[in-house]
């Protein structure tokens, strides 16, 4: 067991360094040798993967390790890497009060007493001793696909796999465990997120049409019902982040996790911003097969309520992404084009009409 955290230790410190100088090899020599096989000539010569900017790195060798750079996520850099210490995931995360590997650290901790299947098996955490902090875990084989489930089979393994992760419940047994990122258990609790949104920015600084449309859900009576019983959440439930198999699912990138609302995660699967383009049809299957199966009798009320109220919510954060890139505040790992922020206001867009269709419909409500 030692030689093998030795090994991923060297492993992390390597590609670090390479993180740090925006260079996949760091100076040395026989450091790493490109790998030639299905890899691009440009990419075959040692000074040319000096040169090449990270994006653009693909695979090479070092040492003993295959080491190939993972696309994804936008707050993190992710590497897969196959060597003597077995076939792992790399993910180094920007530091912020989220704590996100320790987060995800926690999760897969607790998770790997519960069950094999689940998610990665949690093998090594380094919080200070990088610019970023750092997590290694196993790497699940599996397919990540942004495309709905193909059909009734995948929905069922979609809607067993949230199931068994709701199904662990709040317990001072596992004190590493922290609610989740967006901790919304109330109408109250959505509001208070909307506000903080909307607030990021001065109200100068939104199109009217938002104000309005936040005015309009603040001025709104909501229902109220008591606290729900609050279970292990995955906290961003993005379609990408679910790996698929051909008879149960898995997850990864847990780095919002915590105890929430399995109800609040269900609005939130329904809204999210990689499937409110899905037929509406399409994601309602997955209320239709998890409510009968939940132990909470009031689960199918507070779904929709989260589901217009986090309409809203997404509406402000997508409006946010544009001006704080260019004012400096985002400072996500990913580099993004110029057409991906044009994209997302396009989806705002969408968002502002489907949020205000939604408020609409409650204000008609007697």
């Amino acid at each position: 067991m030692m030689q093998k955290s030795e090994e991923l230790r060297a492993l992390v410190d390597f590609l670090a360094r390479a993180l740090q100088t925006e260079n996949p090899q760091p100076n040395g020599a026989n450091m790493e040798k490109p790998v030639t096989s299905g890899v691009p000539a440009v990419l075959r010569t040692e000074g040319a993967i000096q040169k090449m900017p990270p994006q653009h790195w693909n695979s090479w060798l070092w040492q003993d390790w295959h080491i190939r750079r993972v696309g994804g996520g936008m707050n993190g850099r992710l590497f897969r890497a196959t060597g003597p210490a077995g076939d792992v995931a790399v993910k180094f995360a920007i530091r912020d009060e989220r704590d996100r590997a320790g987060r995800e650290w926690a999760a897969l901790s607790m998770l790997a007493g519960k069950s094999a299947t689940l998610a990665p098996r949690p093998l090594l955490l380094e919080r200070d001793r990088y610019p970023h902090q750092v997590i290694v875990q196993s790497w699940l084989d599996g397919e990540s696909s942004e495309a709905a489930p193909a059909d009734d089979r995948a929905w069922d393994a979609l809607c067993g796999h949230l199931l068994e992760i709701h199904s662990l419940p709040m317990s001072p047994g596992h004190p590493a465990i922290r609610p989740v990122v967006l901790p919304v258990t109330s109408s109250s609790d959505a509001l208070r997120a909307i506000n903080f949104q909307h607030n990021r920015m001065t109200r100068a600084d939104w199109p009217q049409a938002v104000n309005d449309l936040v005015d309009q859900a603040l001025s709104l009576s909501w229902p109220r019902w008591h606290p729900p019983p609050l279970r292990f959440c995955r906290g961003d439930p993005n379609i990408r982040n679910f790996i698929r198999r051909p008879d149960s699912w898995a997850s990864v990138d847990w780095e919002y996790s915590g105890w929430g609302d399995p109800a609040f995660e269900i609005a939130d699967f329904l809204v999210h911003a990689a499937h409110i383009t899905w037929p509406r049809r399409q994601t309602r299957l997955l209320v239709d097969r998890y409510c009968p199966h939940s132990d909470d009798t009031a689960i199918r009320d507070r779904i929709p309520v989260y589901e217009t109220l986090m309409l809203v919510w997404w509406t402000l954060r997508l409006g946010r992404l544009l001006p704080e890139a260019r004012s400096g505040v985002d400072t996500r790992l990913a580099e993004l084009s110029q057409s991906w922020y044009e994209q997302k206001l396009q989806l705002q867009r969408k968002y502002l009409q489907l949020a205000a269709a939604a408020l609409a419909g409650r204000e008609s409500v007697p």
